[in-house]
């Protein structure tokens, strides 16, 4: 965790990144299989993550995605909540990530809101905007006149695979709780995903043997985005 609010960290990111997708009821019992298998991750082994995602008001950072285009960003605001307890933090963060190819980087800063604040604040509050001018301030190349388009939140477990020691998240329950009404008019205000997801990161070419199975389990490999979901499931338009 950082503890200067001027701080700013960069990261480069030239590794794989494998996604499985999976029916949200499937979690208990693939969160058991990845017990028995790896090991939590020692730093952060669960939590509750909340990001509040910006867009142009004509989504053109969602439609990278969408289009699969070689450079991709995302610019979102996040804070960390313990699992299973009612307590939100002192800290969020500022995080914007480029896909570039294969290759990905992220700019990472602690924002001036603390978690509690953010949770409560309407997303057509004008000092949000302020955080994008923050984020060009520490050198972010972002699309002017961006906006908090809605919240997505869901629970984590993250773990070690003993071998590769690649990182494996498992991300379930995962919904959009707040929308903001400028950007979007949508008849769910509350959008609720039935599908979770397995992320699989390292320096690997190919799944460890450890992972096998997880196809067996009821996982199906395929690309997965949380932010695209959501829009689908908050306006009905599917892609």
């Amino acid at each position: 965790m950082m503890t200067k609010k001027d701080s700013i960290k960069r990261y480069f990111q030239p590794e794989h990144e494998t996604k499985f997708v999976f029916n949200n009821t499937l979690a208990p019992s693939l969160i058991r299989w990845l017990q028995l298998r790896c090991v939590a991750d020692p730093q952060f082994p669960t939590g509750i993550i909340s990001s509040i995602y910006y867009d142009t008001k004509d989504w053109l950072l969602l439609n990278e995605k969408l289009n699969s285009d070689y450079y991709k960003t995302k610019f979102r605001v996040r804070w960390y909540e313990p699992l299973g307890e009612k307590e939100y933090p002192d800290l969020s963060f500022v995080e914007i990530k480029y896909k570039i190819g294969a290759t990905r980087e992220k700019i990472r800063f602690q924002s001036k809101y603390s978690g509690k604040d953010l949770a409560a604040r309407e997303l057509t509050d004008p000092e949000l905007l302020e955080l994008q001018q923050q984020a060009r301030k520490k050198g972010a190349g972002i699309p002017f006149s961006l906006y908090p388009a809605f919240q997505i939140r869901y629970k984590r477990f993250r773990f070690l695979e003993p071998k590769t020691r690649c990182r494996i998240c498992i991300d379930y329950d995962i919904q959009a709780p707040r929308v903001n009404g400028q950007m979007l008019t949508c008849s769910k205000p509350l959008a609720v995903l039935n599908t979770g997801v397995v992320e699989v990161k390292g320096n690997i070419a190919e799944l460890p043997d450890t992972l096998h199975q997880l196809t067996a389990l009821g996982c199906r490999k395929q690309a997965f985005s949380k932010y695209g979901s959501c829009y689908s499931t908050l306006t009905g338009i599917f892609f």
